[in-house]
C-alpha cells in the first residue's frame, strides 16, 4: 500500500484550497477534525477498513451511516468531500488529511508550533522568552506545546517545523559518552 500521507495530500490540497477561497479556513479544520475524530473511534474505523471490500451498495451505506454520525456538523461540501473519500476507498487517510490541513493553515498563516519539552514547566515570563526568541528566529508567528520529560536531566528540548534545539543535559552527557569512547 503507499504512503498515507501521500494518499492524503491530494484530499488536503482541494479542503484547503478550498477554504481559503471560501474564506472558512476555521470551519474546514472544524469540519475535518470532527471527521478524524469519527473515523478515529476503534469500531467505525474496523467498519471503514471492511468497507474497502464492501460493494458499491454496501459502501454507499456505510458511507450514509458515517455522515449520520457526523450530522449537523459537516456543511454540503464537507460532506461531498467524506463522500469521494468513501467511493475511492480512501476514508482510513482521514487522519491524516486533518494533519495536511492543519501544516497548509499554518503555512499559510505563517505560524508554527514549538514543542517544548523541559524537566519542569517553564514559567509564564519564560515561555514569553521563548516564544520572542522563536519568532525571531523563525520569523513566524509561534504557539508553544509544552511538555514535561524527567529523563531528559535539564534543559531544554525545541521542535518547530524543520528547527531542532537539544539544549538537554541528557544530549550533552551522550555525546560526551561517545567523544570519550573514542
Amino acid at each position: 500500500m503507499s504512503d498515507p500521507l501521500t494518499i492524503a495530500q491530494p484530499y488536503a490540497k482541494a479542503a484547503f484550497d478550498y477554504a481559503v477561497a471560501n474564506q472558512a479556513l476555521e470551519q474546514w479544520e472544524q469540519m475535518l477534525t470532527i471527521a478524524a475524530t469519527v473515523a478515529s473511534q476503534p469500531i467505525i474505523a474496523q467498519q471503514i477498513e471492511d468497507s474497502e471490500q464492501l460493494g458499491a451498495s454496501d459502501s454507499e451505506a456505510f458511507t450514509d451511516m458515517f455522515l449520520g454520525v457526523c450530522e449537523g456538523l459537516l456543511d454540503e461540501h464537507g460532506q461531498n468531500l467524506i463522500k469521494v473519500m468513501a467511493e475511492n476507498g480512501r476514508l482510513n487517510v482521514i487522519v491524516q488529511v486533518v494533519e495536511l490541513f492543519h501544516e497548509l493553515k499554518d503555512d499559510y498563516e505563517r505560524m508554527v508550533t514549538a514543542h517544548v519539552t523541559t524537566t519542569e514547566p517553564l514559567s509564564i515570563q519564560q515561555q514569553a522568552n521563548l516564544v520572542q526568541a522563536l519568532q525571531k528566529k523563525l520569523n513566524r508567528s509561534v504557539e508553544l506545546d509544552c511538555h514535561i520529560d524527567e529523563t531528559l536531566v535539564g534543559g531544554m528540548l525545541i521542535k518547530a517545523g524543520e528547527l531542532v534545539i537539544d539544549g538537554t543535559l541528557k544530549s550533552s552527557i551522550n555525546r560526551l559518552a561517545t567523544s570519550l569512547q573514542a
